[in-house]
């Protein structure tokens, strides 16, 4: 079974006799479960959709089919234009099944909740600095993340400078408008406020790093986060 190292067919990447040795279970929310596992030999992770007994049988199946059409794709875009994201090792259309590479470090959740007071300000700046660059590359090469949140990345081997994206199950790519790459920040940026504290430092660093990349992009992005951030708030103010 080879890797993605280049563009592979969906349809016809599952294979027969690849077995795996379960261990933890490392996530379990209401979409997936993550599950931490030994693959020919390596540390990796099987992701497995669930299916909603809620939904039609095709539509579901239709549904989690384009989800994780939509991972695997998205984390091919994303290694392309540079930006770092588990390799897949084997994928199970049938079953909405991933084996991804097991990335050793912490969440940028968690990361940021053992930062000291002394040194918060500055590590944020810094943390909202990378990732601002890392996403102003998957916006100017056309993707869009969908699920930013800062659980959907991992700092590898606890270094700021391989910060790892994860969960591309909402991303879309393609010709992205400013309104969609607004939307992409404006997600991120709610999340940020709603589960971090003092989290103007990351957010001010997250526009300098994204504006480093490319300004001509940026301007156009930050007008239509503006324009988003305002029906936001008339949103909250009506209820």
């Amino acid at each position: 079974m080879p890797e993605i190292e280049e563009e592979m067919d969906f349809e016809t990447t599952t294979e027969e006799g690849f077995g795996y040795e379960l261990n933890d279970i490392l996530y379990q929310g209401a979409e997936a479960k993550v599950t931490k596992c030994v693959w020919l030999g390596r540390e990796a992770v099987i992701k497995e959709r669930f299916s909603k007994g809620y939904r039609h049988p095709t539509l579901d199946t239709r549904l989690n089919k384009a989800r994780t059409k939509q991972e695997i794709r998205g984390m091919w875009k994303a290694r392309q234009l540079g930006v770092l994201v588990p390799t897949v090792y084997f994928i199970d259309a049938e079953k909405n099944q991933l084996i991804l590479e097991y990335i050793k470090g912490p969440t940028a959740k968690y990361w940021i909740s053992q930062l000291s007071s002394d040194e918060y300000d500055e590590k944020m700046r810094e943390f909202g600095a990378v990732l601002g660059a890392n996403l102003a590359k998957l916006h100017l090469g056309g993707l869009v993340h969908g699920d930013l949140t800062t659980s959907n990345m991992i700092l590898k081997n606890g270094e700021l400078s391989r910060l790892t994206f994860i969960d591309f199950g909402l991303s879309s790519q393609g010709k992205v408008t400013p309104e969609e790459k607004g939307v992409d920040l404006y997600v991120l940026e709610r999340a940020v406020v709603s589960t971090h504290e003092n989290s103007k430092a990351l957010l001010e660093g997250l526009m300098e790093g994204y504006k480093k990349v490319n300004e001509k992009q940026f301007t156009a992005v930050e007008k239509k986060l503006e324009e988003i951030r305002l029906r936001g708030r008339k949103r909250d103010m009506i209820g």
